[in-house]
């Protein structure tokens, strides 16, 4: 209303009596990473010193997270934590990943181009038995690029002693507009060689043997 009080206008056409079509805007033009922690239960910030930090720590993972279990982690019957535990852990994990180490810039990079990450496989191996009362440590890393799709690993492993609950693979693919799937952009890999203290590895796309990334 201001806009057309200022340009002498009621955005009304003479004579029309329809109001002139506005220009769509261009999608994720204005799109920014609006919250800054979309996820629960990842502790926002470096993890705090501990045997599950000096764990990861020795086998590479730089970006590390506390864990703690929200309440639909439980068990029904038992204090534990039930079978979609870990899974739902692993995915605010990547979340967590992206909104500190890459956002702003990667989320709308991705929107701005219209662009979709999508999970193609996700595998998890259980070690231990997880319980409400104790803490976590987890950890994600980009382990390679085989072909076009992009291999992640991930670990959640008990704060004081540093053992071992579970471990994750996954397999992810970049999706362009018209729904293909596209090489992964080298501004990613260029942002998480610089998080991981190495460049990312290709490796030739071919169909691998099942298990965790070697």
């Amino acid at each position: 209303m201001e806009r057309a009080i200022a340009s002498g206008s009621s955005g009304v056409e003479a004579g029309q009596g329809q109001a002139a079509p506005k220009t769509p805007e261009k999608r994720g033009e204005s799109a920014d990473w609006q919250d800054a922690w979309p996820v629960r239960g990842i502790l926002q910030g470096e993890a705090a010193p501990s045997a599950g930090v000096d764990a990861l720590r020795a086998e590479g993972f730089s970006t590390l997270f506390d864990v703690e279990p929200i309440p639909e982690d439980e068990d029904a019957y038992q204090d534990h934590l039930n079978n979609t535990a870990a899974v739902r852990i692993f995915n605010d994990l990547r979340i967590a990943y992206v909104a500190m180490r890459f956002a702003p810039d990667w989320p709308r990079f991705m929107r701005r181009s219209n662009l979709t990450l999508v999970v193609r496989e996700l595998h998890v191996s259980y070690d231990s038995e997880g319980w409400m009362h104790e803490r976590y440590v987890g950890a994600t890393r980009v382990e390679h690029v085989r072909g076009k799709a992009l291999v992640l690993d991930q670990r959640l492993v008990e704060a004081t002693t540093g053992r071992s609950l579970c471990r994750a693979w996954v397999v992810q693919l970049v999706i362009s507009a018209e729904g293909r799937v596209m090489d992964c952009p080298e501004m990613y890999l260029e942002m998480v060689g610089k998080v991981q203290g190495a460049p990312v590895p290709h490796l030739d796309a071919a169909r691998t043997e099942w298990g965790p990334p070697a």
